[in-house]
């Protein structure tokens, strides 16, 4: 791809767009009584270590390392927990760009 082809993004707006994809594959799989493989934990627990070493003062670095045995339900709470904090972190362009990607945002004038 040529370099005017390219779309950069910031990590942390990669995050929210990988935390949308866990929440929603946790919220189908846990009221159906799906367990999380450990490929999900591993997952959470990339997220999880990746936010606390980009933002500084959240509660979520407190949020010990999740393990196999923790519930499906905790994953799903955490997964949304760890969604909503990083979405205090993006910049207003972010956020449009992520909500007019999953489609709820409203077109730009001039965009």
């Amino acid at each position: 791809m040529t370099e005017e082809g390219q779309i950069n993004r910031s990590s942390l707006l990669v995050m929210a767009f990988e935390l949308e994809g866990l929440c929603t594959g946790l919220r189908c799989t846990v009221p159906n009584g799906l367990t999380p493989s450990v490929r999900t934990i591993a997952i959470m627990n990339r997220l999880l270590r990746e936010f606390s070493e980009k933002v500084e003062g959240c509660a979520l670095d407190e949020l010990p390392e999740l393990s196999e045995d923790a519930s499906p339900v905790d994953l799903l709470i955490i997964a949304e927990m760890l969604r909503s904090a990083l979405m205090s972190f993006l910049t207003p362009d972010e956020r449009d760009a992520r909500d007019r990607t999953f489609g709820f945002g409203a077109a730009q004038d001039g965009r």
